[in-house]
C-alpha cells in the first residue's frame, strides 16, 4: 500500500484593522451622520451676558430678614392664642351651677379658656362637658 499525504491549506486569516485611524476625528453615533452643508450655529449677538452672582453679604442679609420675619410671626401667633395652659394642677370641687368653662376661667384666668377646658377633660377622662355638683376634678391653675 502506498501512502499518500494530502496537504490541506489553511483558510486565509483576514487582516484586522481599526475602524478609524486612532486620534483622528470624533466618534458619532451611527444614527447621526454629519450633514455636508450644515450651517455652523453661533449665539446671536443680541444675547446678553450672564448676570454676576449675588454677593454673600446680600444673601446673608436676606436670610436674616426672613428668619426675623418668621420669629415675629411666631411670637405674634403665640400672643393671639392666649397664654399657655398652666402646668401645675390642683383638685377642686364643682360648685352649684358651674360649668367647665366657668371653672377654667376661675382657676386659670390668664389662660385660654378653651385650652384649659380641653386639659381638664384630658386630666379627668371626661367625654362631655357635664359635671355634677361637688364632683372633684383635677384642674390646671395659675397663682
Amino acid at each position: 500500500m502506498t501512502s499518500r499525504s494530502v496537504h490541506v491549506a489553511a483558510p486565509p486569516v483576514p487582516a484586522l484593522r481599526p475602524a478609524r485611524p486612532i486620534g483622528q476625528g470624533r466618534l458619532r453615533p451611527p444614527t447621526r451622520r454629519r450633514r455636508v452643508n450644515a450651517p455652523h450655529v453661533v449665539a446671536a449677538p443680541e444675547c446678553t451676558p450672564r448676570p454676576a452672582p449675588l454677593p454673600v453679604i446680600v444673601l446673608l442679609s436676606v436670610a436674616t430678614v426672613v428668619a426675623l420675619a418668621f420669629l415675629g410671626l411666631g411670637a405674634f401667633a403665640g400672643s393671639m392664642a392666649g397664654a399657655d395652659v398652666p402646668a401645675t394642677t390642683t383638685v377642686v370641687r364643682v360648685e352649684p351651677g358651674e360649668s367647665l368653662s366657668e371653672l377654667a376661667a376661675r382657676m386659670a384666668p390668664d389662660s385660654d379658656v378653651a385650652a384649659v377646658v380641653v386639659k381638664i377633660r384630658e386630666l379627668n377622662n371626661l367625654d362631655g362637658s357635664a359635671v355634677r355638683v361637688g364632683q372633684p376634678l383635677t384642674v390646671p391653675f395659675s397663682r
